[in-house]
């Protein structure tokens, strides 16, 4: 199957490859890891000013982009460069749930576009609950106002955002696909609390906490009760990201594992020449060949209709956490100890790769979703 790109799209990632492998060293990602805000403000603006977002977004959206194509396209390329910056839930997520959003709303999406604004999307409460209709997260009306309790997990670049966005249930049980609604509050909104950490492949993290929040009725975006389509359209968009990004991390370890075996001697002769690492290095391209095929069948099904939209994109997913476990694994074993020290590129690859089988489902996740679709 030829999985070769447009003219057009192969000069975007050209140009991203190439800006990354150039001006966004790992030395510098990692600086900005570990800061305060858990990435490079200057970065963020850099990237902005590439056109990455608009190729995120559709026309409508104030892209010039949007197609399941295009949003592979950038990804494997953050991948590459393993971007720590947060253009997947700023650029690509918020800004598709902002689109649903009152004129008002849509305006923090279009600044969203020039890189003069950052929300942040949060929906997951339990990571290890991974059904998009599990919120337990209560909005109660009160007057001409919504009062909010209950706690968002993990929320990846939170520090420094300009807005929060997150799901609430204004109705019906916790795990009832009904009743759930999304919201936009400035993050200096009184009665909203965060504990922050680092997270293991990079960056800042932070748990929410909203404590009797009392936030104005136009912070709803949309119709109350009626969130989950966007909330699905988001999170499985994000999930494609996801898994491209991941192709992108792996095709990188394939390059870095491949010059090591060239260059690193045993008994006079590159290791590359041992029958059994050939062997090995040889598993790891069919793996990762196995899991473009499967990315690029999801993008093809990804605006048919919702059932096979999940079927092709849990098959996807599930093969990025089992292919992942696998690159990441036998290419540090075929480095040695070397692989995981801080200073050598593989071992933060590495993590990060690992870390993506757990956002928006792990393998287990997604095979039980493969397997329901196609029952």
């Amino acid at each position: 199957m030829d999985f070769s790109l447009s003219s057009e799209r192969q000069i975007l990632f050209d140009t991203l490859t190439k800006y990354f492998r150039n001006e966004y060293s790992l030395e510098r990602r990692n600086e900005a890891a570990s800061s305060d805000l858990g990435f490079s403000r200057d970065s963020w603006k850099s990237i902005a000013s590439l056109g990455v977002f608009d190729a995120l977004l559709k026309p409508e959206l104030g892209g010039f982009g949007g197609d399941p194509i295009d949003i592979i396209t950038v990804f494997e390329a953050i991948g590459s460069g393993l971007v720590i910056e947060p253009v997947l839930n700023s650029a690509l997520m918020s800004s598709m749930v902002l689109s649903h959003g009152s004129e008002q709303q849509k305006a923090v999406s279009q600044a969203v576009l020039a890189g003069e604004a950052r929300p942040i999307f949060a929906h997951f409460e339990d990571l290890e609950q991974y059904e998009i209709h599990s919120v337990e997260t209560q909005s109660t009306e009160s007057g001409n106002a919504f009062i909010v309790n209950g706690t968002k997990s993990a929320v990846r670049h939170l520090v420094g955002a300009c807005h929060l966005i997150f799901s609430a249930r204004t109705s019906k049980t916790s795990n009832e696909k009904d009743g759930i609604s999304l919201f936009m509050i400035p993050l200096e909104t009184s009665g909203l609390t965060f504990e922050t950490f680092e997270s293991i492949d990079g960056g800042i993290v932070s748990d929410v906490t909203f404590s009797n929040v009392r936030i104005n009725k136009d912070s709803l975006i949309g119709k109350k009760d009626q969130a989950i389509s966007i909330i699905s359209e988001a999170i499985e968009t994000g999930t494609l990201a996801l898994c491209a990004e991941a192709l992108g991390i792996m095709e990188r370890i394939k390059d870095i594992t491949l010059n090591y075996l060239k260059t690193r001697k045993q008994f006079g002769v590159p290791i590359g020449k041992f029958q059994t690492l050939q062997h090995r290095m040889t598993q790891l391209f069919i793996e990762i060949e196995q899991t473009r095929s499967a990315i690029m069948n999801a993008s093809f099904w990804f605006n048919d209709s919702v059932e096979t939209r999940k079927k092709y994109l849990s098959a996807a997913k599930y093969t990025v956490g089992r292919v992942g476990a696998l690159v990441a694994e036998e290419s540090i074993q075929m480095h040695g100890g070397m692989g995981m020290t801080w200073e050598y590129d593989l071992g933060h690859f590495a993590k990060r790769l690992i870390m993506i089988n757990h956002e928006f489902g792990d393998e287990d996740h997604h095979l039980n979703y493969y397997a329901k679709f196609s029952a």
